[in-house]
């Protein structure tokens, strides 16, 4: 099967894009003929680089197109490469950038013929689309009702990146052969905002690298991670991970360790955002010294090997990969019900679900909760047995059923 894969940036970075990464190596494995469409690809390159100083073939084709070579196919023991096209995009503001991608990925994928085209950003040409980044209508809702004054409400409503992905999303639900919500609720915001047929809609948890995110890891790389940061063993240390941190809820988190009586406690803040912000709350709340900004990162397996708990109290989360991450590293979580992971967790046996993320008292309840050690040790047990149940094979296997499905139809 030949493959289109589409999102604006390819690399290891952000939950979405780790999702394309691993999903294209899946499915090259499998023998498919795997095509990324992406205006970066840096750390693939570099990965590229390194295979080029082991002498490995076929790199380069004949149009310059960089070819990365995976992990011996697992299903015919054939090699098969991934061919990456760099996308332009025009720079400047947020919208000119999205779409741009849609219109320059759209003329691109046209010059050649493909059994499957696959978007993960809200694009313009596509058969299957899959809303890892959920319903844009969706969220610009709660942004509203939090917004503090109407002037902040008009501004929203306005703004030309969110008319920009307004109008591509309804096109995308209007035209596109199938959609792949990554939870229920994601598929219920869907079909609420856009009227689709429930039919066109297929929910496809996400899977995770249950070998790189491991409880092993906290014994390998726990003490030089705590070490880094000037961590101490007996240091009770949360983590947060994650960009976009407005809307993942980091403030309501901080304002909750500063309720904690436990003078041990430090918070680790993984991801890119601005700082500026989160670091004037900590000042006015006499956090200096125990919150920790790590800003953004490829290798977060080492914070969940650092960490005793992971917390996200966010607002709006079509699912969470780093829920996934955090579960198969044995580490107990702490979400909203909001968040689509939480859908497969079992309050107090896996993880503790916030009814009201906006809530720091109820945050820092649940935060003590796991202060107990052996209750902490039975949510991390539990957690990695839940995430074994979440695979890349299986999300593979699932996707391609998606393909098939369409193929078969002869939509």
């Amino acid at each position: 099967m030949k493959i289109a894969l589409i999102r604006q940036n390819y690399h290891k970075y952000g939950g979405a894009e780790r999702y394309v990464y691993h999903l294209s190596q899946e499915l090259a494995r499998r023998g498919h003929q795997v095509h990324i469409f992406a205006h970066t690809c840096e750390d693939e390159v570099n990965q590229l680089n390194r295979l080029r100083k082991l002498n490995v073939p076929n790199q380069l084709n004949k149009a310059g197109q960089h070819k990365l070579v995976p992990q011996l196919n697992k299903v015919n023991n054939s090699v098969n490469p991934i061919t990456f096209h760099r996308v332009p995009i025009f720079g400047g503001a947020g919208f000119l950038k999205t779409l741009s991608f849609a219109l320059f990925s759209r003329r691109q994928l046209k010059k050649d013929r493909f059994d499957i085209i696959h978007s993960f950003d809200r694009t313009l040409y596509q058969d299957v689309y899959r809303a890892g980044d959920g319903c844009h209508r969706e969220w610009l809702s709660h942004s509203l009702k939090i917004a503090s004054n109407r002037l902040g409400r008009m501004m929203i409503r306005l703004n030309p990146l969110h008319l920009t992905l307004l109008f591509l999303e309804r096109r995308i639900f209007k035209k596109c052969k199938k959609i792949i919500a990554i939870a229920k609720i994601g598929k219920e915001e869907i079909i609420r905002s856009y009227q689709v047929n429930p039919e066109r809609i297929t929910v496809i948890y996400n899977g995770v690298d249950s070998e790189e995110f491991n409880p092993a890891n906290r014994e390998l790389l726990q003490g030089s991670a705590r070490k880094q940061f000037n961590l101490g063993k007996d240091d009770f240390v949360i983590l947060f991970a994650g960009s976009g941190q407005r809307r993942k809820g980091l403030s309501y988190l901080i304002e909750a360790v500063a309720l904690l009586d436990r003078k041990n406690v430090q918070l680790l803040i993984v991801g890119k955002d601005r700082k500026r912000p989160y670091s004037r709350l900590v000042r006015r709340l006499g956090l200096d010294g125990k919150v920790i900004f790590v800003g953004g990162t490829t290798e977060t397996r080492n914070f969940y090997a650092a960490a005793d708990i992971f917390v996200l109290p966010t607002l709006y989360e079509p699912f969470g990969n780093v829920c996934l991450e955090a579960l198969a590293s044995g580490l107990p979580i702490i979400i909203s019900r909001c968040a689509g992971a939480a859908e497969i967790i079992a309050e107090g046996e896996n993880g503790l679900l916030l009814n009201n993320p906006m809530d720091p008292e109820e945050i820092a309840q649940k935060i003590r909760m796991s202060f107990d050690d052996d209750f902490r040790s039975k949510l991390g047990r539990n957690a990695r047995l839940l995430s074994e149940k979440f695979t890349l094979t299986k999300n593979a296997e699932k996707t391609l059923q998606v393909y098939n499905e369409i193929i078969a139809k002869g939509q």
